[in-house]
């Protein structure tokens, strides 16, 4: 054991010899104050968590979820992420007005039918995202009302009223040798069927 350690000091760097703190490696993990407002002003401008945390000096994505969730770990984050986010559903809806503001001329003088397409399937996806993020503000309104008349309500009293049976016989066409068709009781004797 002995051994590993002088082998470890033997194999630092010469300025971390002097009595530094280690050099971390990999992505901030821990929640801190300032990384917490970076990301939440990151957010209200639209860009994704995902985008954000693909930038080496930010957290794993999963690492800034489990901070929005838990508000033992980050008390102050949690309710500015949530902010955060519904600023970037604002700026998102105004990026979908901004893309049809633009000139999509090519350098040639004609319009650019690709890029056309390319933001009109991006108008549509930040559309149904803001549709299923914020339904009732961004979603499309539906209603449905059942009345009856002058506005009224459809039914307003439910009554059974009881109805006496009526015998039916029914004779048919299809006989057979010439007589309705008949059915054999368990004695063996015949009657005619009457539903």
């Amino acid at each position: 054991m002995v051994a590993r350690r002088e082998l470890a000091k033997a194999l630092q760097r010469p300025e971390q010899q002097a009595n530094e703190p280690p050099r971390t490696r990999g992505r901030p993990s821990l929640y801190t104050q300032e990384l917490g407002e970076r990301i939440c002003a990151r957010l209200a401008t639209g860009e994704t968590l995902r985008e954000i945390c693909r930038d080496p000096d930010m957290p794993d994505e999963k690492a800034v979820r489990l901070w929005a969730m838990d508000e033992e770990r980050a008390p102050e984050f949690v309710p500015r992420y949530a902010r955060a986010r519904e600023l970037g559903y604002e700026s998102i809806a105004e990026q979908i007005l901004g893309f049809g503001l633009n000139d999509y001329k090519g350098p040639d003088g004609f319009v650019d039918n690709g890029e056309i397409q390319r933001l009109r399937l991006l108008s549509d996806n930040r559309k149904w995202l803001l549709s299923k993020m914020q339904p009732k503000r961004y979603g499309d309104k539906v209603t449905q009302e059942v009345v009856g008349e002058d506005g009224g309500p459809l039914i307003t009293r439910i009554e059974l009223v009881p109805v006496a049976a009526r015998p039916r016989t029914i004779e048919h066409d299809d006989s057979v040798n010439g007589s309705p068709v008949e059915a054999r009781t368990p004695k063996g004797t015949r009657k005619r069927l009457k539903l």
